[in-house]
């Protein structure tokens, strides 16, 4: 990533492109440069070693407008997303210990599927989300779902198909 210093990258794919394994060691270093790029998509993918110290390289990408996290275990983001220019972001598969408190005002399109051990959802600060896909997780509804809760009323799209 180094070597890609000051170019300009439409879409940069770390990790593995299919489910086929998951890539046992993650060496940090390979970031390093990634700061002095300009990224407009970023995907990072199946890694098995993620660790969340290794959260902090999300401050690099504050100005990337599509974020996709592919089977990482994160387990938490609390409090780290804010005020990032983000306006698409896609958490699948992470397992999350809990639904994330997001404040992104630029957020447009978000998708948390897949994300089996979270069962309840937080309040969110998203004021210009349209898209809201929130399918096959274990998530409860019995106190959610007014605008209040996105934090938005711009809503065009939610699914909420196989939760419980």
């Amino acid at each position: 990533i180094q070597g890609l210093a000051g170019l300009k990258i439409n879409r940069l794919v770390l990790g593995e492109f299919k489910n086929e394994r998951k890539l046992q060691k993650f060496d940090r270093s390979c970031l390093e440069g990634l700061c002095n790029l300009t990224i407009e998509q970023f995907r990072i993918a199946y890694l098995n070693k993620f660790s969340r110290n290794d959260t902090d390289l999300f401050n690099c990408l504050a100005n990337v407008s599509m974020i996709s996290l592919l089977s990482i275990p994160l387990g938490s983001l609390q409090a780290l997303l804010k005020d990032f220019r983000w306006q698409h972001l896609e958490m699948i598969n992470c397992d999350f210990d809990k639904f994330p408190a997001l404040e992104l005002r630029s957020l447009k399109k978000f998708v948390f599927t897949d994300n089996k051990d979270v069962s309840s959802f937080t309040k969110t600060e998203l004021p210009s989300l349209q898209y809201l896909d929130l399918k096959r997780n274990h998530l409860s509804f019995k106190t959610c779902c007014s605008h209040t809760d996105f934090g938005t009323t711009n809503l065009k799209h939610l699914d909420l198909s196989f939760n419980d």
